[in-house]
């Protein structure tokens, strides 16, 4: 199988074959030019001797021995070049030997500068975790930060109100304690009641009320043609506001219609003009104590919702709904909290949800929810 060489090698055989070739040459020369010189000293001597020989032919053979040294110092001259490529030739093959160490040693660099940026791109990434988690930190710090200072202010708030209120004190017995719900009894239906800006506020709305201002709601939508369709539903960006530029006033709310969705809600907002007072509470003789003797404790119980400005009144008012047997629970909210309703019926904000696939393995009966404390 014949065998390719480097460029290299290629060269070194080139150079090695023209040495070899000039020297043969440069012998067969010198060979010659001896072999000349000894003719002519022959040819001289018998010149010389021979009295036919002619001053012509001795000035010729002269010249004759001059060009033949000059001859002879040009192959010296050719000869001496020779001997400079072979050094040209040993001084070639160290540069290749110098070539390759530092071809080796520059290859040994390349990869320890690859390994060093392996290591330098773990080293970002692993510094960009820690400054994300730093970052993460921060702001859990920040938001801690305002929610102890939201805290302090309103325990603040609270020890104010409680130093300027006037009325009749409560019992120092007395303790405010987290809800612990239990069941409901069965068949009993929820009594809403907000305590907000230290008073109180009882939801009268029943199915009937619901009704009612859901059809007011429908025929709104009807006589305005607000219905697009069963793939859009109602244009609320038209309804709500129709409907909420006059919103039903009630005697301790007022209620907005709302959108959570494609869901309707009633929200109902405390009349801060209204509202049952710390003192009606207290009182024996009250608006607020006929309501609870003539509540039905057999089909309701009270629902407590509390706002963090209005724990003394809820106080007070469950002290008056135990000692006549009444059923409650409460639940804190804080001040952003608005209290909503759905609205029944069909009236939806966008296309109705697909049915539910019935589940294979139905789950258990819900328990009655734990609402009492």
């Amino acid at each position: 199988m014949k065998s390719y060489s480097t460029p290299e090698e290629d060269d070194g055989d080139g150079l090695d074959s023209l040495l070899d070739t000039m020297t043969n040459v440069v012998g067969i020369l010198v060979m010659v030019l001896i072999a000349t010189q000894l003719g002519v000293k022959d040819a001289v001597d018998r010149i010389a001797q021979s009295e036919k020989g002619s001053q012509e032919s001795v000035q010729m053979l002269e010249e004759q021995y001059i060009s033949n040294l000059a001859l002879q110092q040009q192959l010296e001259e050719r000869f001496k070049d020779i001997n400079s490529e072979s050094t040209r030739q040993v001084e070639l093959a160290n540069l290749r030997q110098q070539l390759e160490s530092t071809t080796s040693k520059l290859q040994a660099a390349k990869t320890e500068a690859q390994l060093l940026s392996v290591k330098l791109t773990e080293q970002r990434k692993a510094a960009a975790t820690i400054v994300a988690t730093m970052e993460s930190q921060k702001r859990e710090k920040e938001q801690l930060s305002k929610e102890i200072s939201k805290n302090l202010e309103e325990e603040a708030r609270l020890k104010a109100l409680l130093s300027d209120y006037k009325g009749a004190p409560i019992a120092g017995t007395e303790s405010l304690t987290l809800p612990n719900p239990r069941s409901v009894p069965e068949g009993a239906k929820q009594f809403t009641l907000l305590c907000k800006t230290n008073k109180i506020y009882p939801l009268f709305f029943n199915e009937q009320d619901r009704t009612v201002t859901r059809k007011a709601i429908e025929s709104i939508v009807q006589q305005r043609q607000l219905f697009r369709g069963p793939e859009l539903g109602v244009n609320h960006e038209v309804l709500l506001p129709l409907v909420n530029r006059k919103p039903p006033t009630g005697e301790y709310f007022v209620s907005n219609l709302t959108r959570s969705g494609i869901y309707p809600r009633i929200s109902f907002t405390p009349r801060a003009t209204r509202g049952i007072a710390l003192k009606e509470v207290l009182g024996t003789k009250s608006r607020f104590s006929e309501f609870l003797d003539s509540f039905d404790r057999n089909s309701f119980y009270m629902r407590f919702f509390v706002y963090p400005d209005s724990y003394e009144i809820y106080m007070a008012a469950r002290k008056a709904a135990d000692k006549r047997a009444i059923l409650a629970g409460w639940e804190p909210q804080d001040d952003e909290w608005v209290y909503t309703t759905h609205l029944g019926g069909s009236l939806l904000f966008g296309p109705k949800p697909p049915p539910a696939k019935p589940n294979p393995n139905p789950p258990s009966p819900r328990p009655a929810p734990k609402l009492i404390d």
